[in-house]
């Protein structure tokens, strides 16, 4: 049985962003992250617990898609993995983690 793989806006909108900044590199480089992204998430939807949770803060996973750190929940009770952040790795992680107010779903 697979699991509801929920987005929420503001990783939606990082991922917009990284596809616009990538465009700005050779013409494969957005669709090799397309790529990239959708198989994480189709092994987010077949095993979430595939991959450790973060150590700076447990409440989250990681799965890493090239340079980027792609933050989830898994909610056993739902059968749902959210997925919370995408987020450049060099950055400021546990800063770029502290929770917002209007951090909800996009279905």
């Amino acid at each position: 049985m697979s699991w509801d793989v929920i987005l929420f806006p503001k990783a939606h909108e990082e991922y917009q962003q990284i596809i616009i900044y990538l465009r700005g590199f050779y013409p494969s480089t957005p669709l090799k992250f397309y790529k990239e992204y959708q198989h994480t998430v189709s092994m987010l939807a077949w095993n979430p617990y595939g991959f450790s949770a973060y150590p700076d803060n447990p409440t989250y996973r990681r799965a890493i898609i090239g340079k980027y750190s792609l933050f989830f929940t898994v909610h056993k009770d739902r059968h749902e993995v959210h997925i919370h952040r995408i987020i450049r790795s060099s950055w400021d992680i546990p800063k770029a983690l502290h929770p917002s107010e209007d951090d909800e779903a996009i279905l």
